[in-house]
């Protein structure tokens, strides 16, 4: 199994969780370490109800000052995303992915749904390669 697999089967659960639970969530961060451990990383501004770019903002920034720690980082948050040409938005939990191994970075989107006879429902999901942010030194 790779890093992005690990890391998606680690806290994807947990994600889940939170979006049945509450119906949105915080964006979370974890990592593989370099010693093969993983590592779930937060940050905290003093801000009780921080917006969530921001906290993805100091998230990104923190992984890329302690980029010589860490092979694989990976980044959860709740979005609204286009998913066809229809222009229609829907609900999304967006995963960037990055790792020193790979050439570039990635968002998968997975996009959901609330229904009253299943609950949390997916669709099918997606991914976008884009440059490096993290390793990109």
């Amino acid at each position: 199994m790779n890093d992005f697999e690990r890391l998606l089967n680690s806290n994807f659960p947990f994600v889940e969780d939170l979006l049945s639970k509450y119906g949105e969530f915080f964006p979370l961060a974890c990592a593989v370490k370099i010693n093969d451990e993983i590592a779930q990383i937060g940050t905290f501004d003093r801000n009780e109800k921080p917006e969530s770019a921001n906290v993805l903002a100091n998230l990104k920034q923190g992984l890329k000052a302690n980029q010589n720690d860490y092979r694989t980082v990976m980044i959860f948050y709740n979005i609204l995303v286009k998913v066809d040409q229809t222009n229609e938005k829907k609900d999304a939990v967006a995963v960037f992915a990055e790792s020193k191994e790979e050439e570039s970075s990635y968002i998968f989107y997975y996009p959901y749904k609330f229904t009253q006879e299943s609950g949390l429902s997916w669709q099918e999901p997606w991914k976008e390669i884009l440059k490096k942010e993290i390793f990109n030194e």
